[in-house]
């Protein structure tokens, strides 16, 4: 199955989807991305983890800031 760009395999598809989506989500609530890539406690105290705390490993909040620096906005297929 051939996803997205040229030579883009399914794990990068997914991996830039979820970029654009981020950054989508940065645009309309700026506070809603940071809590999701970071985490947050509830009104009750509760702690919740972020993306970065899930997956310390990731590429994600890089890419993410990578892709914001050079214009990409959240399009569908941007990749810059």
């Amino acid at each position: 199955m051939n996803y997205g760009k040229e030579g883009e395999g399914e794990d990068e598809h997914r991996h830039r989807c979820l970029v654009r989506g981020i950054i989508k989500m940065r645009i309309e609530n700026r506070d809603s991305a940071y809590r999701w890539l970071n985490g947050y406690v509830d009104e009750r105290g509760k702690r919740h983890k972020g993306w970065n705390e899930l997956h310390p490993k990731s590429r994600l909040e890089a890419d993410i800031r990578e892709q914001w620096i050079k214009g990409n906005r959240g399009n569908e297929g941007e990749w810059k």
